[in-house]
């Protein structure tokens, strides 16, 4: 398995900890991270965009990184 050392600032920690309730630790947000993150990957290599939208599906936002604009999509 791979170890991974990653300095995430402490406000950002603080405020996601806040958002998820005060137990959640920062090893649990790094490794949801990287679940969240490998699905779009997957999601990207099947020619698939990445979007949110508000409650109704109206307003959508694309996920927009450069990473995901790397990932090999099947060929149509």
């Amino acid at each position: 398995m791979a170890e991974v050392r990653v300095q995430i600032p402490d406000e950002v920690v603080s405020e996601l900890q806040a958002k998820l309730g005060g137990g959640t630790k920062a090893t649990d947000i790094a490794r949801e991270a990287i679940t969240l993150f490998n699905w779009a990957v997957e999601e990207r290599s099947k020619g698939r965009v990445v979007l949110s939208s508000d409650q109704s599906g109206e307003k959508v936002a694309r996920l927009a990184m450069p990473s995901l604009d790397r990932v090999k999509s099947p060929i149509t």
